[in-house]
């Protein structure tokens, strides 16, 4: 019975101490993103000439300030046109208040950072125009004018 003992409690030692046998593997999943560059305009502060008819100086702009924010190292050009060279500048007569104006951009490239990048447009209208206004003593605005906004574009 001592033998029969002994060799249970061996058996069962060996059982106890013998190593585990684990089973290892992997794999590789690839992964693919599509991403669709695209360039967005902020919000976009209105340009505003003040001029008085016959005025000896030419006028400038104010306000005209707005923020893009393009895909992060994409290349982009904005300009007054929708081609692949945007016009850096536009030139415009207001049908409302018969005055002339030239308007352009503090810049006209850029690349991509992922963030705003603030951008202002500018404006000079020059001396001695009269303007269209029959408001004796008074201010006349383009306010209803079909042509108080123009289109600024981003290619890229």
């Amino acid at each position: 019975m001592k033998k029969l003992l002994v060799s249970g409690v061996m058996a069962l030692a060996a059982i106890l101490t013998s190593p585990v046998q684990a089973a290892t593997d992997s794999a590789t999943v690839a992964v693919t993103i599509n991403l669709t560059s695209k360039c967005v305009f902020g919000t976009m502060n209105a340009v505003v000439f003040n001029y008085t008819s016959f005025q000896t100086t030419a006028a400038t702009a104010s306000g005209g300030t707005f923020n893009m924010k393009c895909t992060n190292t994409l290349p982009y050009k904005i300009g007054f046109t929708n081609v692949a060279t945007p016009a850096t500048t536009d030139a415009v007569t207001d049908n409302a208040v018969n005055l002339a104006y030239t308007l352009g951009l503090s810049a006209t490239t850029g690349t991509g950072s992922g963030v705003d990048q603030a951008y202002t447009v500018t404006g000079t209208m020059a001396l001695g125009q009269s303007g269209t206004c029959a408001t004796a003593g008074g201010a006349c605005t383009n306010s209803a004018a079909t042509n108080k906004t123009r289109t600024i574009y981003v290619v890229y």
